[in-house]
């Protein structure tokens, strides 16, 4: 299988940086499984097109794909992250 290329937003970048130790190492883990198509928490957000959450603990990666692109705009808590 092809692999996906993950890219950062600018704000993901800057959420990506703050997060404690532990959670960027989790976050690490699932987007490398993401970008080896390997199986993960992966749900679509209702009412959006081809935007996806990924859950690690009590943070949530929002992704939107493209081709074979995967772009991370926002890393936030549960209550921060859908607004």
């Amino acid at each position: 299988m092809e692999r996906l290329e993950v890219k950062f937003s600018k704000d993901a970048s800057k959420q990506y940086k703050k997060l404690p130790k532990e959670y960027k190492t989790l976050v690490d883990i699932a987007l490398y499984r993401l970008s080896e198509t390997l199986e993960l928490d992966l749900k679509s957000i209702e009412g959006e097109r081809d935007v996806y959450r990924v859950r690690i603990g009590k943070y949530r990666v929002l992704l939107r794909k493209f081709d074979r692109t995967v772009l991370v705009f926002r890393i936030s808590t549960r209550g921060g992250a859908y607004k």
